[in-house]
């Protein structure tokens, strides 16, 4: 099966001063303003290796966009993205790696019935990463970046999917839930947190109106705390909860889904700035995929 992932995030932020901040004239900055927006692409390929074992290669291409709503310049912030080199960045559109072993311990067949899947995995980091912690001392500032394409992190994954199809409404309902957690240290001394994600998903059967089926979604994630050179790195900890709504079609091209999602913090704000108590955020997310089932085998797997 062929695959590609087509994410837009959009987040408007702000937060008060930080105390002590000036611009190249020695005027204080104010309060810091801007967006920052993610296009993501990630195409993939599934391997079927028997029927009940199969393997999933992804790749994260994008870019990482922030734009500075203030007329002085700032040590943080500025408008830039991540596919050029800065200070404490080496810039580029490669993400994260992914590949994924995935078994399937119950199967209902083509009809109704339950789907049980157990997976597990690696995150291998691309080299598109910040360098250096963004989150220094205020006697020790430089202009310096918030944010990258990777983190600079090997992780490993487990992940368990459950769902049932149905003959009545909703036609498919069910849930996942995947754990990351980071391997070590990157090599420039920042550790990731720990992600956390349970999510609910149901369909209902096909829908006249816009000849496909509609659907809805709910999920939880958590992060935990992360660390530069052993600090804890600022709003790296936090909680969400992300529901969604989403179209799906079977077309002649394949599987075509759409899917629409507001994230609300519980607890934290997006990683990558300074965590101050004040700050505001207001996320937005986008993402359309497209499946394509292939009618072909790879010889050495007929068995």
């Amino acid at each position: 099966m062929l695959g590609v992932d087509n994410n837009y995030q959009y987040i408007d932020w702000g937060h008060p001063e930080i105390e002590g901040e000036v611009d190249a004239n020695g005027i204080e900055v104010g309060d810091h303003l801007g967006t920052l927006s993610a296009k993501i692409v990630s195409p993939n390929i599934t391997i079927g290796l028997s029927n009940y074992w199969n393997v999933t290669l992804g790749q994260i291409i994008g870019i990482r966009t922030m734009t500075w709503g203030n007329d002085l310049e700032s040590q943080h912030h500025r408008d830039e993205d991540s596919s050029s080199d800065f200070i404490n960045a080496v810039g580029g559109l490669f993400g994260d790696t992914r590949i994924m072993l995935r078994y399937l311990m119950i199967n209902g067949g083509a009809g109704p019935g339950h789907r049980l899947f157990f997976g597990g995995g690696l995150v291998i980091p691309s080299k598109n990463t910040l360098t250096k912690s963004p989150f220094a001392l205020p006697e020790e500032t430089e202009d310096h970046r918030h944010f990258s394409m990777s983190e600079g992190v090997y992780k490993a994954i487990f992940e368990t999917q459950y769902f049932v199809k149905r003959k009545f409404n909703p036609v498919f309902i069910g849930g996942t839930f995947s754990i990351e957690e980071p391997i070590g240290e990157s090599e420039y001394g920042y550790k990731a947190s720990r992600l956390i994600d349970l999510s609910f998903t149901a369909f209902s059967g096909k829908v006249k109106l816009i000849n496909g089926s509609i659907g809805a979604s709910l999920m939880v994630r958590q992060t935990s705390k992360g660390y530069w050179n052993g600090e804890v790195a600022p709003n790296s900890e936090s909680t969400l909860v992300i529901p969604g709504v989403g179209f799906l079609w079977n077309l002649s091209f394949g599987t075509l889904a759409v899917n629409l999602q507001k994230p609300y913090f519980l607890d934290g704000s997006f990683t990558g700035t300074e965590g101050q108590a004040e700050e505001t955020t207001d996320v937005y997310q986008i993402s359309v995929s497209v499946r394509k089932v292939l009618d072909y085998s790879i010889p050495f797997l007929d068995w």
